[in-house]
């Protein structure tokens, strides 16, 4: 190694001693809806597409060579694929690879603003491409999600980019009954759950879904996202319904002019309501509010007020209601906590945090169901939990049993728009039949039969 190389070494070495963080994934991320139109990055890659999108019996969905991966003719390259594991150091897997330092260097500097290298997350790949087995890699790809990938140039000029696939959005419908419980019914429909987070996002303030029934059921109309063919994720709910008892649930989505996605039932009032039940997803009530609680850690009955929500380390917390934080502290028994308040009479406090999230302090304005912190079990906490605690007019109450004020429905002209909509997307509901357990292993079973007679 000549002396420039080893001189820049200290300096190289501690531009990469930022280690990859291992974060836990409570759901899968929420997806654009919007379609994106691919980048063709080289005249080859060019060339090849309009030779392909010339032939006239080609249909509207773009065709991709089998041996095409990542603008690659991947029959020209040998491919090596390395995993990101907990402790790993880019700069030196790149440099075991055969890059010199100043190298890696000039990458880091060309991927500013194009990509965040801290960004890489344990468990994805790294795959190198070279133009022959034993040679240097020219090329690395890494995917941060099914809709875009990042090319690394390994070679002059060291470039950096970031290619966002093109997405086809269709509309796809499913339902479920309740045999077990809602996650269950989830599961044996084939939806996952982002899906699941979306449908109770926008039905949570009308259905409880701490206590599930057995023969609850739900259907779902919804976008599904296509990369070449393959689904990739879920867009937005375009309508939902929940059957509990024979009472349905609505939730529509209805686009007002000028103002973002939203969704309303069947009345036209919004389906989230003015305050969430719930700081937390995907959880359950360990303890609930009470003026006589036998404390788990002090040993001794004193009142509670607030209602425990159990989930795990590093689930995001939020915000029940749209307000402006007024104590982002670290304090005694209610570790690390944040409190807001939501007009002159509500006030709401998130105990026992982990941390706070980016850009929460005293004086931030935060909308309904932001994120605000994390789950942990700072101060006197047993286990990872969120303490809840709500206030109306300086007085802690128990706000599962408050009648909370409801936001005001849409009226006049736009509520007959709504009504439009609403009749449609019922319509378009009613088509959708209910599928139990039984039936949805039998259909399979029976397409696993006639594909083992006609493979």
């Amino acid at each position: 190694m000549n002396t420039d190389d080893t001189k820049s070494q200290p300096l190289l070495r501690r531009l990469w001693q930022s280690r990859f963080r291992n974060w836990a994934i409570a759901g899968a991320f929420a997806a654009s809806a919007a379609i994106i139109t691919t980048s063709l990055q080289d005249t080859e890659t060019r060339q090849a597409a309009a030779l392909i999108l010339a032939q006239p019996e080609l249909g509207a969905l773009p065709v991709i060579p089998a041996n095409m991966r990542w603008g690659f003719a991947l029959d020209e390259f040998h491919l090596f694929e390395d995993e990101l594991r907990y402790g790993d150091v880019l700069g030196e897997k790149l440099v075991k690879e055969g890059l010199p330092y100043p190298t890696v260097a000039q990458l880091v500097e060309n991927a500013k603003g194009v990509f965040a290298i801290t960004s890489m997350r344990v468990g994805k790949k790294l795959n190198f491409l070279s133009r022959e087995q034993g040679l240097p890699p020219a090329y690395m790809v890494y995917e941060p999600s099914p809709y875009e990938y990042v090319v690394f140039h390994l070679e002059e000029p060291f470039k950096v980019e970031r290619i966002k696939r093109n997405v086809v959005t269709g509309i796809k419908a499913s339902s479920g009954v309740l045999e077990t419980n809602f996650w269950q019914a989830l599961t044996d429909n084939g939806l996952n759950d982002e899906l699941a987070d979306g449908m109770i996002d926008v039905l949570s303030s009308s259905v409880d879904f701490y206590h599930q029934k057995v023969g609850d059921r739900f259907k779902v109309v919804y976008e599904q996202h296509y990369v070449e063919g393959e689904a990739v994720g879920t867009g937005k709910i375009i309508a939902a319904v929940y059957e509990r008892e024979g009472k349905e649930y609505y939730a529509f989505n209805f686009e007002k002019e000028g103002e973002k996605t939203n969704y309303f039932d069947f009345d036209g009032r919004p389906a989230r309501k003015a305050f969430l039940k719930a700081p937390v997803k995907f959880s359950r009530i360990s303890s609930r509010y009470s003026l006589n609680r036998l404390h788990p850690i002090l040993g001794y009955r004193r009142p509670h007020f607030g209602t425990d929500y159990a989930a795990p380390y590093g689930t995001p917390i939020i915000a029940v209601a749209e307000g402006v934080v007024t104590e982002a502290a670290h304090r005694g028994g209610n570790g690390i906590y944040v409190k807001i308040r939501h007009d002159g009479a509500y006030e709401s406090q998130y105990l026992h945090m982990r941390s706070y999230a980016k850009g929460i302090r005293p004086g931030t304005r935060v909308a309904q169901g932001q994120t605000i912190g994390y789950v942990g079990s700072t101060g006197l906490a047993t286990g990872p939990h969120v303490c809840f605690r709500f206030w109306k007019n300086g007085r802690q109450v128990d706000h599962l049993r408050l009648n909370l004020p409801q936001p005001k429905p849409i009226e006049g002209v736009v509520l007959e728009a709504f009504k439009v909509v609403r009749d449609r997307l019922i319509k378009q509901l009613g088509e959708v039949p209910y599928r139990t357990r039984e039936e949805i292993f039998r259909k399979k079973a029976e397409m696993e039969q006639r594909q083992a007679v006609n493979p």
